[in-house]
């Protein structure tokens, strides 16, 4: 307010001159609040209220895993070790249930592998593959549990290798037993659950369902838990438990710990 003085009628403010009585004095107030004002917006940015450019959805959909937290940690890197530590070990197994536990097997490739016979982005881009058997001997009943589980570069390659894979089990008809889809306990960020109906030769020819899996995607890696063979009255459930532990192992490899 450079220039500005003041006299007994009157107040300047440079080439602004204002009459110094009370409805001067309020339009004096009112102009200082004014300038005051101005200079603060300007100060804390507060002028970009007016000028918003980004009109980009604010919730506009993206492919999985194109967007991840900042304060998230990384996943685990999709290799083979990665893979090993995701597969359950002996004693993560009731083993009285399954008291043979089968040795894993871990491949830095998919190609050949029975789940992956439709969907060309597992054959293709799976980085890791591995498979882990529990069981009972053939003298005891079988009641077998098996777990896979896929990694994949990205999220998107897992997300539509996902996609092949239910497809192609919603369409399968593989010569010892029909799929059906089934509704279990979600799991991960995306899932579905089979029945395999076949038969039961020694006791009853009828159809029997006998193994149940489910099939899910969390992050960049893909789980199949599998229940067969199973001859208890649990056959129906036991699934939920199997694939809980599963996903609770892939969902910390995602989260960037070990399981």
């Amino acid at each position: 307010m450079t220039g500005s003085k003041v006299t007994r009628s009157q107040v300047a403010l440079g080439p602004l001159t204002i009459n110094n009585t009370r409805a001067g004095q309020l339009s004096l107030a009112a102009g200082v609040l004014l300038v005051v004002l101005i200079v603060a917006l300007a100060a804390y940015g507060g002028v970009r209220l007016f000028d918003n450019t980004d009109d980009s959805p604010l919730n506009a959909p993206s492919e999985p895993g194109t967007t991840r937290s900042a304060s998230r940690a990384a996943a685990l890197p999709p290799t083979t070790d990665t893979v090993s530590q995701i597969l359950p070990g002996r004693s993560s197994m009731d083993a009285q249930e399954y008291p043979w536990a089968g040795t894993p097997e871990v491949r830095t490739s998919a190609a050949g592998s029975g789940l992956c016979r439709a969907a060309p982005e597992c054959e293709r881009n799976a980085t890791a593959a591995g498979a882990v058997e529990f069981g009972r001997g053939e003298n005891e009943g079988e009641n077998r549990a098996e777990f896979l589980v896929l990694a994949f570069p990205d999220a998107a390659a897992a997300h539509r290798t996902y996609i092949d894979i239910v497809q192609d089990y919603e369409e399968a008809d593989r010569g010892f037993g029909n799929f059906r889809k089934v509704a279990l306990e979600r799991r991960g960020e995306e899932s579905q659950g089979f029945d395999e109906y076949g038969t039961d030769a020694k006791s009853n020819p009828a159809p029997l369902n006998v193994n149940r899996m489910l099939i899910f995607r969390q992050g960049a890696f893909i789980g199949v838990a599998h229940q067969m063979d199973d001859p208890t009255e649990q056959r129906g459930t036991r699934i939920l438990s199997l694939s809980a532990m599963l996903a609770n192992r892939i969902a910390k490899t995602d989260a960037g710990k070990t399981p």
